[in-house]
C-alpha cells in the first residue's frame, strides 16, 4: 500500500467534520536549495533500502492496522482501521465520537468509493479516483518512480531536527511535496495542496514518526497532521502482516 498508510485519504475523510483553525507545515530553508542535491534515482534507491527493501516487501501480501485518532482542538477522539492488500487494494475506516461518526474510503483495484454520514455512499471519479488508485499502491516505497513518474528533487530543508530532501510530484490533481530523510531515506513528511475536493484543496501536512520494523519493513506508528481545518494525531497500536483479508471488504457496498 502507499507507504504513508494512505493517511492523506484518512485526512480527507475527516476534514469536513471539524471547524477551521490555523495550519502548520514543515519549515523550508530556501538557502539550502543551493547545496548539491541527489538525483531522483538516488532518492528512490535510498528510500527503497531504508523502507526494508524489495525482498522484504515481496514477502508481504497484506497489512492490517488499527490505532487511535485524536483531534485536540475539538476534543474529538476515535479509532482507525486500515486494510491493505497487494498489489493495490485499500480500505480505511475512521470512527469518531463513540461510533456516532463513521467514515470509510475503499479501492478494490479498479473502483473507488467513500461514505460518510453527511454525503452517504459515493463512487469516486476523476481526480478523486486517480488519487485513490495511486495511494493504494501497496509497496510504493520500493516503486517510487513507477508510482510517481514525474518526481523532481527541488531542495533540502529541515523537518524538525532532521535534514530532508524535498521532492515534488502530482497525485490526482494535487501538488504533493515529499520530504525524504537525508540519513535514512525514509519519507518523513508530505504536503498536499489543490485538487477538486473542497475539503482538502488547501494545504494538508503530514509528519511520519516512530518508525518500527514490522515483518522487515518500516512502518510509522505516529502520524501528526495539520490543515486549515484542524490538527490531529494518529497512533498505530497494532500491525498484522500477511493477515487473511476477504476481497469483498474492498468492494463498494450496495446502496441503502
Amino acid at each position: 500500500m502507499n507507504r504513508k498508510l494512505n493517511f492523506l485519504a484518512i485526512a480527507s475523510l475527516v476534514l469536513s467534520a471539524v471547524p477551521a483553525r490555523a495550519q502548520t507545515a514543515p519549515a523550508k530553508d530556501a538557502s539550502a536549495k543551493a547545496a548539491a542535491l541527489p538525483t531522483v534515482d538516488e532518492i528512490a534507491e535510498k528510500c527503497a533500502k531504508g523502507s526494508g527493501g524489495k525482498e522484504a516487501w515481496a514477502k508481504l501480501s497484506s497489512l492490517v492496522m488499527t490505532g487511535t485518532m485524536e483531534i485536540p482542538s475539538v476534543s474529538m477522539s476515535g479509532k482507525i482501521e486500515i486494510y491493505a492488500k497487494a498489489p493495490n487494494k485499500n480500505l480505511q475506516i475512521v470512527t469518531l465520537a463513540d461510533g456516532q461518526f463513521v467514515q470509510k474510503q475503499g479501492f478494490d483495484g479498479k473502483n473507488g468509493w467513500k461514505s460518510d454520514p453527511q454525503s452517504g455512499l459515493k463512487k469516486l471519479e476523476g481526480e478523486e479516483l486517480e488519487e485513490a488508485r495511486t495511494n493504494s499502491a501497496f509497496d510504493s516505497d520500493v516503486r517510487l518512480k513507477e508510482v510517481f513518474p514525474d518526481m523532481k528533487v527541488t531542495g533540502k530543508t529541515k523537518v524538525g531536527d532532521r535534514d530532508a530532501y524535498t521532492v515534488l510530484t502530482h497525485v490526482g490533481g494535487k501538488t504533493v511535496t515529499f520530504y525524504f530523510d537525508a540519513q535514512t531515506g525514509l519519507r518523513i513528511a508530505m504536503d498536499s495542496e489543490g485538487g477538486d475536493n473542497a475539503a482538502t484543496a488547501g494545504k494538508v501536512s503530514l509528519f511520519f514518526e516512530d518508525f518500527r520494523t514490522v515483518a522487515g519493513v518500516q512502518v510509522p506508528h505516529r502520524i501528526r497532521g495539520s490543515a486549515a481545518a484542524f490538527g490531529f494525531e494518529i497512533r498505530i497500536q497494532e500491525v498484522k502482516p500477511n493477515e487473511a483479508v476477504n476481497e469483498a471488504l474492498f468492494a463498494m457496498p450496495a446502496q441503502q
